[in-house]
């Protein structure tokens, strides 16, 4: 993962808010229409206008580039409520400064902030060169308001990248403007603007060409379980620095990919491997291996296994990987650490192993953005008798030739020297992730007893692995008891059959013998059966206030079948109606056959994308509500 450019990714709080102050006011007589707008928000900004500017700098300093920026945010804050205290967040790091704050009170007089700076920690990061400065204030009257201000300043333009209009207040009025001198040439890239009404203006006076984007009405960034990154669903400009010219001469900066593989592969030249510390170890793994896709697979399980995830972002080492040796001795490092241990110990194999860049399904973009944001991971690209094997050594239990859903279609960029090769990872349809269930059944004592096997493959077989390694091995058994179990206190489960976890080609087997209670409901001479207890994605419906999109962690293929033994003296007296709702993106179909002697239920339900946008959610909920009324219906056996 890279430094800053990742955390301006991950949500609008990871901005960097900088603002001058500007004319005080009293939006009391708005309060009332603002509260329409934004019924569950205490203080909205009446507008928030974010000024860009260029300027050369003719002397650089060591890590200064030739073209530097700043930033300027200017928002007027007004609460709804009386005296509410404003609390930020404003991140900065080695490549970005914060200067300038200023807060004016509603009488236009400047006050002083509570200001804490310092190191930032996360705990998904061990080591970062993030720093935050918490930043708080009182505000006075409801619609009385408060000018907020300060400026970043960016030491290298490389580093300047996005810009969302969605921000953690909700805002009247969102104002992003670029400066931009002659001597700058600047490509800003739109992504998500499509249904937002974003007004763009550009104008020229003298030297200086000024684009303004304008939205208005523009809600705060929520936080919600599953949301999908930001970047897939909300408006932002990407601002591409191309070129500048400077004594007449133009200088060339990210015009296209080929500069910005050029700069990755200047960081990336000069590692200080040290592949004669890692010979012994890869001897020892290829040894006895026949074939040379069992060489790749001995190297690449190796690192999975016994080399930890551990994220690193401190200035340039977000983008230049730690020394193969350094990551072995370690038995940690990033993507970009394990990536480049991954290529040395190929290379010692006598296998042709390159650095490659590649964005995650978290992004939306491709290498036609030649933007440091353009991606935030790296892995490892092996070309065996003309095949490309993409290795992503931060996944673990992942088989050579499977890639995990965040990959899957995501273009890559390969080091070739002084050239790059652009290739895509392959993209598996929902049957990869195949999830199946069978089970025969009986009914005793008004109990549906009987045997299960499940089969995990893909993303799903991945996910058990994972969960069952983390486990402690004296808690292992009670814990696939109770992922089994899926919460559900009226199943017992017991004799599970232990399946071959470390296998990674193969699908995953869990046997287990089972007691349902409260499945069966006697009346009379009648029998009440639910024969499908888990009611899976019965309890996915989209909430009407749900203001983000939702990701499902993975696309979906369930397949179940169920054989239930009818008990002796009983026979079918209702069986549920088959059921079958298709669209492109989602489907379900499930039905109930009886032969005389034994009813079969068989079920399916496919997801084939993982992101379901807010636009989708109606009939998403009206594709639930009809699952359940399937769900809800039940087999009758009367004697």
């Amino acid at each position: 993962m890279k430094p800053f450019v990742a955390k301006l990714l991950a949500g609008p709080l990871f901005f960097f808010f900088f603002l001058s102050s500007f004319a005080q006011g009293d939006y009391s007589n708005k309060i009332t229409e603002w509260k329409k707008l934004f019924p569950k928000e205490d203080v909205i900004a009446a507008s928030w206008k974010e000024t860009v500017d260029f300027s050369l700098n003719t002397n650089p300093k060591p890590g200064e580039g030739k073209v530097k920026a700043t930033v300027v945010n200017e928002v007027m804050i007004v609460p709804v409520k009386d005296y509410l205290k404003y609390d930020d967040g404003l991140f900065y790091n080695d490549e970005i400064s914060i200067e300038n704050f200023k807060v004016l009170n509603t009488q236009g007089k400047e006050i002083k902030p509570e200001k804490i700076c310092g190191d930032y920690h996360d705990e998904n990061i061990f080591h970062s060169d993030q720093k935050i400065c918490q930043v708080k204030f009182s505000l006075g009257e409801r619609g009385k308001a408060f000018s907020y201000s300060y400026q970043e300043n960016y030491h290298d333009i490389k580093f300047l990248t996005s810009f969302y209009f969605n921000r953690h207040l909700p805002v009247t009025e969102r104002i992003v403007q670029f400066n931009i001198p002659s001597w700058m040439e600047i490509d800003l890239r739109e992504f998500n603007f499509t249904g937002n009404a974003i007004q763009k203006t550009s104008t020229k006076e003298g030297n200086i060409t000024r684009v303004v984007f304008i939205v208005k009405a523009v809600d705060p960034y929520v936080n919600e379980t599953s949301s999908p990154n930001h970047a897939i669903s909300y408006p932002h400009i990407i601002c591409v620095s191309k070129a500048f010219t400077e004594n007449g001469q133009r200088n060339v900066l990210f015009e296209n990919v080929k500069d910005l593989y050029n700069w990755y592969h200047l960081v990336t030249s000069d590692i200080g491997n040290k592949p004669g510390e890692l010979k012994s170890k890869v001897d020892e793994l290829v040894f006895n291996k026949k074939t040379d896709l069992e060489k790749i697979e001995s190297i690449f399980y190796w690192v999975q296994d016994n080399v930890r995830y551990i994220a690193f972002e401190n200035g340039i080492m977000g983008f230049k990987p730690d020394a193969a040796q350094n990551v072995f001795k370690n038995k940690y490092g990033d993507c970009k650490g394990k990536a480049n241990l991954l290529k040395e110990m190929l290379k010692l194999a006598g296998f042709d192993a390159r650095l490659t860049w590649i964005g995650t399904s978290d992004l939306p973009y491709d290498y036609t953005l030649p933007s440091l944001c353009v991606d935030n991971h790296m892995i490892c690209t092996v070309i065996l008798n003309g095949k490309k094997y993409f290795l992503d050594g931060t996944e673990e239990h992942i088989a050579l030739n499977d890639y995990a859903q965040r990959i899957q279609g995501k273009q890559v960029l390969i080091e070739d020297g002084k050239n790059f090769i652009l290739e895509k990872v392959p993209e598996y349809p929902a049957q990869r992730n195949k999830e199946s269930k069978s089970t025969k059944m009986a009914i005793t004592e008004n109990k549906l007893t009987g045997t299960s096997t499940i089969e995990y493959n893909g993303e799903s077989k991945i996910l058990v692995q994972s969960i069952f390694s983390s486990i402690r091995k004296d808690n292992k058994k009670d814990a696939l008891t109770s992922w089994i179990k899926n919460g559900d206190e009226n199943i017992d489960v017991s004799n599970i059959k232990n399946p071959e976890f470390s296998d990674r080609q193969k699908p995953l087997q869990l046997s287990f013998d089972f007691k349902a209670n409260n499945q069966v409901t006697k009346s009379g001479n009648e029998l009440y059966v639910i024969m499908d207890w888990d009611k899976d994605f019965g309890r996915y419906e989209m909430p009407a206030d749900r203001k983000n999109d939702y990701e499902f962690d993975q696309k979906y293929f369930y397949t179940v079948q169920s054989e239930l033994a009818i008990p002796a003296g009983y026979k079918v007296d209702y069986l549920p109606t088959a059921f079958k709702k298709a669209t492109p993106d989602y489907s379900f179909e499930a039905s109930y056959i009886s032969n005389g002697k034994t009813i079969i239920y068989k079920k399916t339900i496919t997801i084939n994308k993982p992101i379901l946008k807010r636009s989708e959610f109606a009939s998403w909920n009206n594709f639930i509500a009809d699952i359940n009324k399937f769900y809800n219906d039940q087999v009758v056996l009367t004697k």
